[in-house]
C-alpha cells in the first residue's frame, strides 16, 4: 500500500510540474506529504490520500481525511443530462429515441483517492487520481443489446417471469482531473480545468420486481473520455458543472451525444 501511494505521489507531482530535479526536504504527517519548497510564506505543495492510517492509544485505524488544499473534492455526485443526441447510425431502423434518460436518476459518482496541489493564498493547480461511475437510467421497458456491432434497444418484457423495475447502463473509469484554482478552497474559491477518463468496465443492469438482477457486459464504449469542468468551492462543499464532448459509444456503434453533469462535491 505504501509503494502504491508513493508511486501515485510521484505521478501527481510530475503532472503538476512542482517537483524539480534537485535535493528537497519533505515531511510526512496526518495531512499527507508536504514538500518544503520556497513558494512563499503561505504557499504549499502537498499530496494526500483520501484514506489514511491513524494511531491512537496503541491502536491503529483507517479514517477518511481531508484532501490537500485543493478544489478537487474526495467525493462527487451529480446528474447526467444528454444533449444533441444523434441517431444517424439507426437510419432505416425502427430503434426510435431509445437512449432517452431519466435525468434525476442518471447519476455520476466520483471517488478521488489521491489528490495533489501546489498553491499559494491566491492561485494554485491541483490534480487527482480516482474512479468515476456513470449511470444512465433507461426506460424500465427497454435495455440494450448488441446486434452486428450496433447497440440496439431490446424490450425487457419476456426476459423474466416478473416485470422489470429498473433498467440502466453503467460505465466505470479511471478518472484523472486537473484544475486551476483561484482563491482559498478552504474558504471560497473558483476553479476550472479538464479531466481524462479511461473506461475499465461497462454493463447493462435490469432489476425485476421480485428482486432478481441481470447484467450484461462488454458494449462498444470508447476507452478515452475527456471533458471540461468549472467549480465553485465553499470550505468542504463545492458545486460543479462538467461538459463532456467526447462520444460515449464508438463511431457507428451507438447514438452520438454530448454529456452535461451538474452536481456537488464533498
Amino acid at each position: 500500500m505504501k509503494r502504491i501511494i508513493f508511486t501515485l505521489a510521484l505521478v501527481a507531482i510530475a503532472c503538476l510540474g512542482v517537483y524539480e530535479a534537485q535535493a528537497q526536504a519533505f515531511t510526512i504527517d496526518a495531512s499527507g506529504i508536504k514538500f518544503n519548497e520556497d513558494y512563499g510564506e503561505e504557499s504549499t505543495a502537498q499530496i494526500s490520500p483520501i484514506v489514511r492510517v491513524k494511531k491512537k492509544n496503541n491502536s491503529t485505524a483507517l479514517y477518511l481525511g481531508k484532501s490537500a488544499r485543493s478544489t478537487i473534492p474526495s467525493f462527487e455526485i451529480g446528474c447526467n443530462v444528454l444533449s444533441d443526441v444523434d441517431y444517424t447510425p439507426y437510419a432505416g431502423t425502427d430503434a426510435g429515441n431509445f437512449f432517452s434518460l431519466n435525468n434525476w436518476k442518471s447519476t455520476q459518482v466520483t471517488l478521488n483517492i489521491c489528490t495533489g496541489s501546489a498553491c499559494n493564498s491566491h492561485i494554485g493547480i491541483s490534480a487527482s487520481l480516482g474512479f468515476r461511475f456513470n449511470n444512465y437510467r433507461l426506460n424500465e421497458h427497454l435495455t440494450l443489446a448488441k446486434s452486428s456491432g450496433l447497440i440496439m434497444p431490446m424490450p425487457t418484457e419476456g426476459m423474466h417471469t416478473h416485470a422489470a423495475k429498473k433498467s440502466k447502463f453503467t460505465t466505470a473509469a479511471l478518472h484523472i482531473p486537473i484544475e486551476l484554482q483561484f482563491g482559498n478552497p478552504r474558504r471560497f474559491a473558483f476553479s476550472m480545468g479538464g479531466y481524462l477518463d479511461m473506461t475499465i468496465n461497462n454493463h447493462t443492469k435490469i432489476k425485476y420486481t421480485d428482486g432478481k438482477k441481470e447484467k450484461t457486459w462488454g458494449y462498444p464504449v470508447n476507452f478515452l473520455q475527456a471533458g471540461a469542468v468549472a467549480r465553485i468551492s465553499f470550505s468542504n462543499l463545492s458545486i460543479f458543472c462538467a461538459y463532456q464532448p467526447t462520444q460515449l459509444f464508438k463511431t457507428g456503434c451507438g447514438p452520438k451525444m454530448q454529456q452535461w453533469t451538474i452536481g456537488l462535491g464533498f
